[in-house]
Parts: C-alpha cells; structure tokens; sequence
C-alpha cells in the first residue's frame, strides 16, 4: 500500500523538531519540489503550535519561498493517543521522532510503529528505556519488519560509527579482530539541552537504585547468556565509567568520566552483540573526556561528581529543575554554529597491539544542529532502504551502526556533517 510520505517528524513544534525542518527544506533530498524528493510531514498535538513553526521557518529559511512552506503537510497527533499515534505512523514509511523523555512520552509510538511496520528513529539516550523497549516490542517489530533505531543523535552516532570504523579497518588491514576501542572526546564546544536534563531526571525519578546501578554494566543491552559470558571473562565491569583520572599513554593525554560515557558503551557493545560479536570475543569499549591537563580533569570530575549529588536527592533535584534549561529551550544561532566536538579513538587488535587511530570531528552544536542533521540522516536511510545488510530488513530493534553501518558514515561525511578519519598504524 503507498504510503503519503517518506518521513514524518513527530515534535516538530518543539526546539529540534523546528531545527530537523530548517534541515528538511534545504538539504537536497528533501528540498520541496526537487527530482525524486523525500516527501516528509510535520507532526505535532495541534494546528496553531504547527502555523506558529511555519511561520518561523519562513524567518529562518528565508531563502524557501514562504508559500512552499505554508504548504507543507501537517498531521495530528498527541503522545498519548493511541488512535491518534496509529494513524499518523500508517500515513508513512518512517517516523523521526524527538518527543522527549522518551521513558514518558515514547512507548506509544514505538508500539505503533512496532505493531504497523514502520520504521522509527529517535535520539534518546535512556537505555533503560531502549532496554524495555526491546524486550515488549521486538517480536512485534521483526513480525511487522519494523527497523527500530534508537540513539540517533550525539548519543550514539559519533561513539557507535567511530568503534564500527576502526573495527572495519583492524579487521581488513590486521586480519584480527579488535580487543579494546577507547574514544576520548578532546575538543566539545557546545550546550546540553534542556531535553537531556529532563531525560536525566525523568530517569532518576523513574528508576530504582539498583537499575540505575546496572547501566554501569556497558554488556546489559546485550542478552543474559552473553552478560553472564562477559563477566565470567572478566569484562563486565564498568570499564567506560570510572570516576578515576587516568593518562591515555596512547592519546598522549590525561582523561576523566564523561557524562554520555555509559549510554555510548552500552549502544557499543549492543552493536557488537546485534553483529554476532564480528568485533571480537573479548572486544570492550572505553569512553573518556580528555580536554586539558590534569588540573582540567580534575575539576570536570569535581564538577561532574556534585551535579551528580544534586540531581540525585529530591530536595536539591526540585532546585535544579528551576535553574536547568527546560526541554524546548535552545541555544543561539552563532551558539549553534560554531559549535563541534573532535573525539579520538585508539584501536587494538587480538593480541592488545595498537592497530588503528582516529579521528572524528562533527560540525556544528553536538546536541543541537549536528544532531538534527544526523537524526535525518537516519530517517533517509531507512525511508530509502540503505541498510547495513539483509538481515535488517527483517525488522528489529537496533543501534545506528548495526542499521546502517558505512552507508551512514559516507553519509555523515559527504554530507560535512560528522568526518571519520582512521589511519592503520
């Protein structure tokens, strides 16, 4: 049955919906009335919030004539509408959702697109979420062939396409597998979102100690016969989550905990796990902050380790929630274009020799501008079937790099959204 678009951006109304619709009207593939374009929609819970976006476009987009996006499509829809949800998601082939906290606002959809077959792409970075998800949703998804991927923006794409790349590259120049990737973020100029905040705290509001605990396990998005297998080999613990400054001999550099470290690990390894291990057996994955000396390091885990304290008990949690940027909020245009992160990644084969360096450097705000491009980026992937491999197609719930493999890196590079440099050593 035809569908009446390729994508449908569901939150359009919000900061990074608006952001992913900017994107839409001027990238290429999806420019209103181009040869063989992307036919895409905005979604949101009313028609006055939806005018109100248009309207805005028509300010920052001025170069698209303003009856071109007073003519872009508009469907009805509200998170919590179940009836709603189910004809929105049968009106298109993919739904790229930024309705967040995912683990308040996400489960209809996923059960809608799950149930109908269509594809989806979000950016949370709530693996707990992700984690029950799967487990209510996959048979669902696989029996509808339904592609789910889940952690499409800075939280997971840059981590996720990196490990894959230096992997590929140990594996066609080293003939080895890959034992330990460590990426270290050395360059991140940017501002957190007011949606990551409130996912923050909608977690720790909706979680036990002991789940909050687990996410510390980099292996607990795989299944429980390879967790058990993992930590019978030594290789469950924490070991992307230490508060601990250490020097990365390699890098050259001294390093400390960072903040999206075990989200980025635990997508990793769930790459690894949805690729039949082709990483390695004994493959890990390590994820560190490296910006400045040691004094620079030092201060990052003071910081870190109060902010933490903060969020956790009720009392100060009810400050910070008064202080904190409110999901929807965003930063400045100059903000946002001048913003990138450069992050490094080291690679080591079977035996534990280095045999591989990187670099991946992303343009643009890393939880704003870049994200909004790369999340689309994901939904051109699915709306035009450029899968990882067959396997995919089948349906399921996955992680960017198991989905889309090279296809998106050349995308993200071609595109001058995200570069991967990765050298043989």
């Amino acid at each position: 049955m035809a569908k009446d678009f390729d994508v449908i951006v569901f939150g359009a109304t919000g900061f990074t919906g608006v952001l992913v619709a900017r994107y839409l009207l001027q990238e290429q593939e999806s420019a209103v009335g181009a040869p063989n374009a992307i036919k895409w929609a905005l979604a949101g819970r009313n028609n006055a919030k939806l005018d109100i976006v248009k309207e805005e476009l028509k300010l920052k987009v001025p170069s698209v004539d303003p009856a071109v996006i007073d003519a872009i499509p508009v469907v009805i829809a509200d998170s919590s509408n179940e009836a709603q949800l189910v004809e929105m998601v049968k009106k298109t082939k993919v739904v790229l959702t930024v309705v967040g906290p995912y683990q308040l606002y996400g489960e209809p959809l996923v059960k809608a697109c799950a149930e109908n077959g269509v594809h989806y792409c979000d950016l949370t970075g709530e693996t707990l979420w992700v984690e029950r998800m799967v487990l209510k949703y996959e048979e669902a998804a696989k029996k509808s062939g339904a592609i789910i991927v889940n952690c499409c923006g800075f939280e997971s794409v840059p981590s996720d396409m990196t490990t894959f790349l230096l992997v590929d590259n140990v594996k066609k120049n080293k003939k080895s597998g890959t034992s330990e990737v460590s990426v270290c973020f050395t360059g991140l100029k940017g501002t957190a979102s007011g949606g990551t905040f409130a996912s923050v705290i909608a977690m720790i509001e909706t979680s036990t100690a002991s789940e909050l605990a687990r996410m510390r396990n980099p292996f607990f998005l795989t299944d429980k016969k390879t967790q058990e297998q993992k930590k019978a080999a030594g290789l469950a613990g924490p070991n992307t989550s230490s508060m601990g400054i250490k020097y990365e001999k390699d890098l050259g550099r001294w390093s400390s905990f960072f903040v999206g470290g075990n989200v980025n690990a635990a997508m990793v390894h769930r790459s690894n796990y949805l690729q039949k291990n082709s990483y390695g057996d004994k493959f890990v994955y390590r994820e560190r902050m490296a910006i400045g000396g040691y004094f620079a390091q030092l201060l990052t885990t003071i910081s870190i380790a109060l902010g933490g304290f903060f969020l956790y008990f009720s009392l100060t949690r009810a400050l910070a929630k008064r202080i904190l940027p409110k999901p929807g909020q965003g930063p400045s245009e100059e903000v946002m274009t001048n913003g990138k992160f450069i992050a490094k990644g080291v690679a080591y084969d079977d035996s534990g020799k280095l045999a591989a360096r990187s670099t991946t450097v992303g343009s643009g705000d890393p939880g704003y501008s870049m994200t909004s491009k790369v999340i689309t980026q994901t939904a051109f992937c699915l709306a035009k079937g450029e899968l990882a491999s067959a396997a995919v197609k089948k349906g399921g719930f996955f992680t960017p790099a198991s989905a889309f493999g090279l296809v998106l890196a050349k995308r993200l590079n071609d595109k001058k959204i995200m570069s991967f440099d990765v050298q043989s050593v």
